[in-house]
């Protein structure tokens, strides 16, 4: 029972380490763009067909919507259903991998007492701490990717991609990673009147 215990105190442990972990983003541009064309935004349609890389929570998914749409119009996009200039689409995708880690392992202190025959007393030795070896061992995470892509409406192109990779504490992405992601992405989206 408490092997157990100790087990899984490690393993949330772990999780807890890991989801505080940095989120790295990246953009990528197609050349000559010019994103003085675009102000109006719309989602990409997928005609009723779930998408595979979309998330299957409609709250998850209402809230990267939301959150990259409330980025653009920060930077003074509208969203509109009505031809739109930029079609969005996002693809959300989680994989599990192993990290090796490597920690130094040192032997215990100790002391004891002896017998001197020259001075015929007892002393006493004290032996500090020291190294013994490396130890490695495999720690499991998962990595999370969301990545948003920018179409131009009227010639179907892809124009703008972000994504930003981070690990993630479940299978899924919660909508606080998924937000936070969303940011990251669009602090790298560099339009003309910002």
């Amino acid at each position: 029972m408490k092997k157990n215990l100790s087990i899984m105190a490690l393993a949330i442990a772990t999780m807890v380490a890991f989801a505080g972990c940095s989120t790295t983003s990246q953009v990528e541009v197609a050349s000559g763009v010019n994103f003085t064309i675009y102000k109006t935004f719309g989602w990409a349609n997928d005609n009723g067909v779930k998408k595979s890389g979309r998330v299957d929570n409609d709250i998850i998914d209402n809230n990267i919507k939301n959150s990259v749409g409330s980025e653009l119009e920060k930077k003074g996009w509208q969203e509109t259903d009505d031809q739109p200039d930029v079609l969005l689409d996002y693809n959300v995708m989680v994989e599990s991998g192993v990290r090796k880690r490597t920690e130094p392992v040192y032997g215990y202190p100790y002391s004891g007492y002896y017998y001197s025959p020259w001075r015929r007393r007892l002393g006493y030795y004290y032996n500090p701490a020291f190294f013994t070896r490396y130890r490695t061992y495999n720690v499991p995470f998962k990595e999370g990717t969301l990545t948003v892509n920018m179409i131009d409406a009227k010639t179907n192109k892809l124009i703008w991609q972000g994504w930003a990779k981070g690990d993630v504490s479940n299978t899924t992405v919660s909508s606080k990673e998924a937000e936070a992601d969303v940011k990251s992405i669009f602090k790298k989206l560099n339009l003309p009147n910002d």
